[in-house]
């Protein structure tokens, strides 16, 4: 019976699998970032309790700086999820007809309202195509982020809506007069977590930015690339299937 009993006792649960290199350089870079945007939340928090805690007022100034970091943590977490749902297959788009050209320019002036950075536009009177405009959005709003961070002012930055080199599509343009980028990145800048090596030690975030962009253009059966010459700028493109106006 003993042996009977060694024959059924329940086995030792297996080990959990060991993370692999890059899994683990990973989860150690999200946790740096988030570790830093609480950091600087807690900061903040802290500078407002004290001017109560002494009798003074708390400025809008305290409570931008509380505001901003809340922000940037908010945005890594989102960042975090979505990348997640890319990963599960659950994108989902919602199309209809919109102007990309007046969305492009709404776009071009708040970004250079909040980042008082000039932008070249190069965009029709109307360019009408079918597409979620807040995935399109989003898209656009994170180019011109990149250009700013990687491209720091004087350089300039233009923004272009134009036709394809691909018929049947609109090309949603984005270049800057920076530095460029490095040849041996440029394929893998649109892969989750990774940042081109000349900006990843100065850039904030996680390498999410891009892999999303990419997972929108191919949600609406596009496609998005980047052209750069080290020394000579990049642009960054979108293009999406082009709707006919009446």
């Amino acid at each position: 019976m003993k042996g009977e009993d060694s024959q059924n006792a329940a086995a030792p649960p297996a080990a959990p699998p060991a993370l692999s290199e890059d899994a683990s350089a990973i989860i150690a870079m999200a946790a740096h970032e988030l570790k830093n945007a609480l950091g600087g939340l807690g900061v903040a928090v802290a500078r407002c309790e004290h001017r109560l805690t002494v009798g003074k007022a708390v400025t809008a100034d305290d409570l931008a700086v509380a505001r901003a970091e809340l922000r940037r943590l908010s945005a890594l977490v989102n960042a975090l999820l979505d990348g997640a749902r890319v990963d599960l297959g659950v994108v989902h788009v919602q199309p209809a007809p919109f102007d990309l050209a007046q969305l492009t320019r709404e776009v071009v002036a708040m970004f250079c309202a909040a980042r008082g950075r000039p932008v070249n536009l190069d965009v029709p009177a109307t360019a009408t195509i079918k597409a979620d405009a807040e995935r399109v959005r989003s898209v656009l709003v994170n180019y011109l982020e990149n250009a700013a961070k990687y491209a720091p002012a004087p350089a300039g930055i233009t923004v272009s809506v134009g036709a394809s080199p691909s018929p049947g599509r609109l090309r949603l343009s984005v270049h800057d007069e920076g530095p460029g980028i490095p040849l041996a990145d440029q394929a893998r800048l649109f892969q989750r977590f990774f940042r081109a090596s000349s900006a990843a030690s100065r850039a904030q975030g996680l390498g999410v930015g891009l892999y999303l962009c990419r997972a929108t253009a191919d949600a609406h059966g596009g496609a998005v690339g980047v052209t750069s010459q080290p020394g000579a700028g990049a642009t960054f493109w979108l293009d999406l299937p082009e709707t006919p106006g009446p």
